[in-house]
């Protein structure tokens, strides 16, 4: 199964609309938690706002996380074994009042912790051959120096 998550501080309809279309031409079972999105999902199965245990219980289920590049989804997915797809909200579509999220994942998958995904075509790559990834690096409950040192860095 896979996760969908925007976090809880903004929606991200270009991420759900994306992931909406691609679940009707691949037929996968996906679940998104659309945070107050605009764009509701047509082919897959959502809610706006869900509790703590709801979504512990769905991230558990997901072999497959694909979310916003927020630090709090980044972590518990190196936490728990998952595969993670993480599109940064842009500034240039009023996602997010900087790219950070870009820095983000930059650091993150020039550091062989995640995948490499910029862009919409980047994420439907790996979309495409999802059978082939897997969870880069498992940092288990306890942070190493050096993920606390890589982590202050950025």
């Amino acid at each position: 199964m896979i996760f969908i998550t925007v976090g809880t501080q903004a929606p991200f309809d270009r991420l759900i609309k994306l992931m909406d279309n691609w679940i009707k031409e691949n037929n996968m079972e996906c679940f998104a938690q659309i945070y107050k999105g605009r764009y509701k999902p047509t082919h897959m199965s959502y809610k706006e706002i869900i509790s703590e245990q709801e979504y512990g219980d769905i991230f558990n289920k997901a072999s497959v996380i694909v979310s916003h590049a927020g630090m709090g989804t980044i972590i518990s997915a190196l936490k728990n074994d998952k595969v993670l797809l993480t599109l940064p909200r842009l500034a240039e579509y009023k996602e997010h009042r900087n790219d950070h999220q870009v820095d983000t994942t930059k650091a993150f998958s020039e550091k062989g912790y995640i995948y490499p995904v910029y862009n919409e075509k980047n994420l439907l790559e790996h979309l495409s051959r999802l059978s082939e990834l897997r969870c880069l690096k498992n940092v288990g409950d306890k942070a190493s120096n050096d993920l606390i040192n890589f982590l202050k860095s950025i």
